[in-house]
């Protein structure tokens, strides 16, 4: 041990050293910060969950990336309301209120418009009626849309429930009721004449934020004030509870690294790519230097058949090439899952006879050693001298050795995710690269969803580029005086 104690005391006098290591301890930190804090199925339940990101805008720049501007962009709202702000109790009807006031002062229209309904209990086999309200500067208050819930079932029992698992979701924007009532009530007071077939050329989300100018109803200025939304619950028999509603006003920017074409925060994903990847790169690596290690020390010490079937095993597993074979067991092999192992398999089952090369002539020059002979004349075994004396004056090359093969196998796997070859139930840095890409994200401006990722694993990479070229001065003492 003290062989490896006084590598890393070297070692820390490299300021690439110093700088790797504070890199890799972020990587690390944030890797168990995602551990600890995200679902163990994020992947599958949340990541490739469209429905989970249904209230998100679509292919939104960062929030900062509108700074760069000089139009105010509207940003992504989500007002939650858990309890009624008025409530109006009869003898047989309560009416719940939900209601919220929205500050609109862009200068752009909003992506959409939501309202959601969760978790409605009611004890009457006459079910709740709800209506949405939509209140404007311009002083016009327009009843939306209004339907009734699902009643109950001649089998089912109070209380009835309904949206519990989701709830349930009304696209204002692109609903064609409270599109044309809208409509009517614009026409009305501007004297205006929008038709229906004129909203997919207008966009409806002018017809909620915007007024009619004097030009057929086809243009339209963004109207600024306050904006009052009502969702008004009719409760028979004065029984009956709503758990939440939600009122979401779609912005054009979100979070810190925006969004992809379905919605999905690409701040979550790319924050799962740091456990993901290192996990990758740590398994690989682990499983790469012990083989390669071990393989190396019997083929040096030993010698004889062993030594040659070792070093012409080597051979031919070195010459094959690394990434045609990850591609094709990956391609074969993909319909069983869990890729992100088959890769780890492979690149270990590939990667290891490089290092057996390097460290058998290494193993034979300590085995000439006198203390070796020494060992030898007391009776030491072989297992015993293979590992009290050759390991421990091996361990400063194997670690750097692991070290170094960490970002070959994080590279890896992202060349393969980019292929689209990864594991689709991960979202890791290649993976949501090779989405970007496919999706033509670079052809059409949308940095944000390429930029990023790329960048997180040239940064990883560079982690550990900057230890081993610490590590490098005291693997070789000649470079000393060069570096």
């Amino acid at each position: 041990m003290s062989f490896v104690r006084e590598f890393i005391k070297k070692a820390w006098e490299s300021w690439s050293t110093r700088i790797g290591i504070v890199f890799l301890a972020i990587l690390i930190i944030l890797s168990i910060l995602v551990v600890l804090t995200y679902p163990m199925d994020f992947g599958t339940r949340v990541w490739s969950n469209p429905s989970y990101w249904a209230d998100n805008p679509r292919l939104a720049p960062p929030i900062w990336a509108s700074f760069f501007t000089m139009a105010k962009t509207p940003t992504h709202t989500a007002l939650k309301l858990n309890q009624p702000t008025n409530m109006l109790e009869e003898e047989d009807l309560t009416l719940m209120e939900y209601s919220v006031e929205i500050n609109y002062g862009y200068d752009d229209y909003p992506s959409f418009l939501h309202v959601l309904i969760k978790n409605v209990t009611f004890y009457s086999t006459r079910p709740p009626r709800i209506e949405v309200w939509i209140g404007r500067p311009d002083s016009l208050i327009v009843r939306l849309t209004s339907f009734t819930i699902r009643g109950p079932s001649p089998t089912e029992e109070p209380p009835y429930r309904r949206y519990v698992e989701s709830p349930y979701r009304i696209i204002l924007t692109e609903d064609s009721s409270s599109i044309l009532n809208l409509i009517y009530s614009l026409n009305e007071k501007y004297d205006s004449n929008i038709t229906l077939d004129e909203v997919s050329t207008i966009g409806s989300e002018r017809l909620f934020f915007g007024c009619p100018s004097k030009l057929g109803g086809r243009g339209f200025s963004i109207l600024r004030g306050p904006y009052r939304l009502y969702a008004r619950v009719y409760v028979y028999d004065g029984l009956g509870s709503v758990g939440e509603v939600d009122f979401i006003l779609g912005g054009k920017t979100y979070g810190l690294l925006g969004t992809d074409m379905i919605g999905r925060d690409l701040m979550m994903g790319l924050l799962y790519g740091f456990p993901a990847s290192l996990m990758i790169g740590f398994l690989a690596s682990v499983l790469v230097t012990s083989i390669g290690t071990f393989l190396g020390v019997l083929s040096g010490y030993i010698g004889g058949r062993t030594d040659t079937v070792i070093q012409r095993s080597s051979d031919v597993v070195l010459n094959m090439p690394l990434l045609p074979i990850l591609i094709f067991f990956t391609f074969i092999f993909r319909e069983f899952g869990m890729r992100f192992l088959l890769i780890i398999l492979v690149l270990t089952a590939f990667s290891w006879p490089g290092l057996t090369i390097i460290i058998r002539p290494m193993v034979m020059q300590i085995k000439t050693s006198q203390f070796i002979e020494a060992a030898i004349s007391c009776g030491a075994s072989r297992r015993w001298i293979m590992r009290r004396h050759i390991l421990p004056n091996l361990a400063p090359f194997i670690i750097a050795q692991s070290i170094f093969l960490v970002p070959s196998a994080i590279l890896a796997e992202a060349a393969l995710s980019f292929l689209g070859l990864g594991d689709p139930t991960l979202p890791t840095w290649g993976q949501i690269l090779e989405q970007g890409f496919r999706s033509g994200a670079i052809y059409l401006g949308y940095w944000w969803w390429v930029i990023p990722p790329g960048t997180l694993i040239v940064f990883t990479a560079i982690t550990f580029l900057l230890i081993t070229i610490g590590l490098e001065p005291i693997l070789n003492p000649k470079l000393k005086s060069v570096i």
